[in-house]
């Protein structure tokens, strides 16, 4: 979204008028920070859920729009629901703008939809988005995971291709698997890939982990900053969900964690980021302060690693003041470290 400002000059008669005009114009065509005169335009958005039932839209999970300058916003939830409609757990949603390049993610555990005589369920899904400007122009790529998809009983092998759609029953709807839209237009790329979308015609449309980057490439980027990393996914033991966001913005910690152990039932929300450490350079430590099962008083680390994609060597270690632990390579998800320009 660029700025256009204006001036209007109504009743100015003297000569000298059109040239302080034209100086104010001046003053006021360029202002500090404004998306001409910097060297790369953002855009992003992660959503994890996005629900219309019957008319009535309900959002959850949503970051927000990030900002032409760039920057990090974040989102997350323990629960979410829908009533008469689904439930998920552990919504996870960041969006970051810096050096050349935009990336996006969004997540969320244990779907269970109904609507009419059609259900859906999946273990995990997750999509990603990125935007780049590149020494040719802005590229854009995105992908999705998804484990333990079953459609009305009936369990789905997810191939990975983009735009993969089934059929439901009777022209009751589809579900399209790693819904991809994407172009590049000259100095603009943008994407948007959702992991799950779900039609049933007449009752609900549903959009599960939506991720959108957008950029416009103007000059060279700076490549100064300060790096975060993020992530989403599950372990096998203990069979747990989680989302974990962790970095410094504008002088401040940055970052959440929620985390869902389906063996024990425990839940654990960060309230609060307290430290970000460097602990090698593909490794960050976070720390902040968590309520478990709904009570406050306790804090909590985790130590991640992102060994490269598509993130199956990826490690999450929690530790929770309580004596509670929960970590492991991942058994679906991604750990990304976002560095600028890299």
């Amino acid at each position: 979204m660029s700025l256009r400002p204006f001036l209007r000059n109504k009743g100015f008669r003297s000569a000298a008028v059109p040239l302080l005009a034209f100086q104010l114009l001046g003053v006021f065509a360029l202002p500090a920070g404004a998306s001409s005169t910097t060297a790369v335009g953002y855009s992003g958005r992660a959503t994890a859920l996005r629900a219309t039932l019957l008319g009535t839209t309900t959002v959850l999970g949503d970051t927000g729009p990030l900002a032409e300058s760039g920057g990090a916003r974040e989102a997350s939830l323990l629960n979410a629901s829908v009533p008469n409609l689904l439930t998920a757990k552990a919504l996870h949603g960041t969006t970051i703008g810096q050096g050349d390049r935009s990336r996006t993610e969004s997540s969320a555990a244990n779907l269970n939809l109904s609507a009419g005589d059609q259900t859906v369920a999946a273990n995990f899904l997750m999509s990603r988005a990125e935007a780049v400007c590149g020494s040719s122009g802005p590229a854009v790529t995105g992908s999705s995971q998804i484990v333990g998809l079953v459609i009305n009983g009936q369990p789905i092998e997810v191939t990975g291709e983009p735009n993969q759609t089934v059929e439901l029953p009777l022209g009751a709807g589809k579900v399209v698997i790693n819904e991809q839209t994407k172009t590049v237009d000259g100095n603009k790329g943008d994407i948007t890939v959702n992991a799950l979308h779900i039609t049933v015609n007449g009752i609900t449309d549903v959009v599960v982990a939506s991720s959108h980057a957008d950029i416009v490439c103007r000059a060279n980027p700076s490549c100064a900053g300060k790096d975060f990393v993020t992530g989403g996914g599950m372990l096998a033991a203990p069979k747990a969900s989680f989302g974990v966001a962790g970095g410094i913005r504008n002088g401040a910690f940055w970052g959440h964690l929620v985390h869902i152990d389906h063996t024990t039932g425990a839940k654990i929300k960060g309230t609060g980021i307290t430290a970000y450490v460097v602990t090698s350079p593909t490794s960050r430590q976070i720390k902040g302060t968590a309520m478990v099962n709904g009570q406050s008083g306790y804090t909590y680390q985790v130590d991640v690693t992102d060994n490269g994609e598509p993130g199956r060597s990826d490690t999450y270690v929690l530790r929770v003041s309580n004596g509670y632990t929960a970590g492991g390579t991942l058994a679906g998800g991604n750990i990304q470290l976002h560095k600028p320009c890299r």
